[in-house]
């Protein structure tokens, strides 16, 4: 890396890091993969104070509600790993979470951060050369745009978000750019029910089913989590996604 920083206040809680990482989602964290996560969290907490990226500032927090919270979305891709190198694209990814904590465990994996602010992308960019990781860039689209280009539709094996929409939203977001066969991680909190339920219109006419729901808590204020998977078995309806607003005003 270009600069090591595990000198500073993220470093108290190497020990708590490493054992939730563990005892939540069987994670083994390296030294090298611990030096990255604190040298990404000295970015965060550097940029946040030139444009909006969290409000969650404390270190601890940051461990907590941003590292740990996106490791689960590992946790499940190991399920679903075969012998096929996966590609990942993370719509809305905003200061790089889950995408860039999924890039730094799994190395392979081909990772596209999606987002629609510029500045934002500045950022994940520098995170991205400062972690020296590789094969993973930035894209700068709104989602019902990428779901339409030619090189993203129907291109990747998983897509990610988290804090996006509402499911019915955010499926005619997604699973555009899902190969048949391919499952969105949609990370979100209480009461993932309601959602699922909700969404049973867009599940049958964006060709995709419902697959698992994940329920867990990681303390420190970081209670009732979940991660809904959704797999598509056929491809996406050429209408969708709607143009730019419609999905939001007018949910399937």
């Amino acid at each position: 890396m270009h600069k090591t920083r595990k000198g500073t206040v993220f470093i108290e809680f190497e020990d708590i890091f490493k054992e939730k990482a563990r005892e939540n989602f069987g994670i083994e964290l390296s030294e090298s993969q611990i030096e990255k996560f604190f040298n990404y969290g000295e970015l965060l907490l550097d940029w946040n104070s030139k444009i909006n990226l969290t409000t969650i500032t404390d270190p601890r927090e940051i461990i907590t509600k941003h590292f740990l919270d996106s490791l689960v979305f590992v946790k499940w891709l190991r399920n679903l790993k075969s012998t096929v190198r996966f590609s990942l694209a993370d719509l809305g990814s905003g200061a790089g979470f889950p995408g860039i904590p999924i890039k730094i465990i799994e190395p392979g994996l081909r990772v596209v951060l999606i987002d629609s602010l510029a500045k934002r992308l500045n950022f994940l960019q520098e995170v991205i050369d400062s972690l020296e990781l590789d094969d993973i860039e930035t894209y700068h689209a709104r989602a019902e745009d990428i779901g339409r280009d030619i090189k993203f539709r129907e291109r990747f094996d998983i897509t990610t978000a988290r804090a996006v929409a509402e499911l019915p939203v955010l499926l005619e977001y997604t699973s555009p750019l899902l190969k048949v066969g391919g499952r969105l991680l949609a990370a979100k909190g209480f009461e993932p029910e309601k959602e699922i339920k909700s969404a049973e219109k867009a599940f049958q006419v964006l060709n995709c089913v419902h697959e698992h729901l994940d329920k867990y808590s990681l303390g420190d204020g970081a209670n009732h989590r979940s991660l809904i998977i959704i797999k598509k078995i056929n491809k996406t309806p050429s209408g969708y996604p709607r143009q730019p607003g419609k999905p939001k005003k007018s949910p399937l």
